[in-house]
């Protein structure tokens, strides 16, 4: 999958328009649109570290045109991160209903 593939993805998952992306991470949402397009090509190394961290994935992620997908690692990190975001309180709430939800597996 091309890094503009990718980009979109995450975007889309993030339910994010191209101008909201691109206010939070300091460029045109024109030069958005031509990276997802194709039209762009090589982006700084500062601008994928950008990406990489408002999307919550590695730089390694984005520019690997053979990893297809997001893999259950990848997913981790993400929940990993967003989970760190939360107030304390609602951490706790999150750790009690994986608790539960386990439970009822067994």
């Amino acid at each position: 999958m091309s890094l503009g593939a990718k980009l979109n993805e995450l975007r889309m998952r993030k339910g994010e328009s191209l101008q909201q992306t691109a206010d939070t991470i300091g460029i045109t949402k024109t030069h958005i649109w031509e990276l997802e397009k194709g039209k762009s090509s090589n982006p700084s190394a500062e601008l994928l570290r950008k990406f990489a961290d408002h999307f919550k994935v590695t730089v390694d992620y984005l520019i690997d045109p053979t990893r297809d997908g997001l893999t259950s690692d990848d997913e981790a990190m993400v929940f990993y991160r967003d989970l760190k975001s939360l107030d304390p309180r609602d951490q706790e709430t999150l750790k009690q209903m994986m608790v539960f939800l386990k439970g009822k597996k067994d």
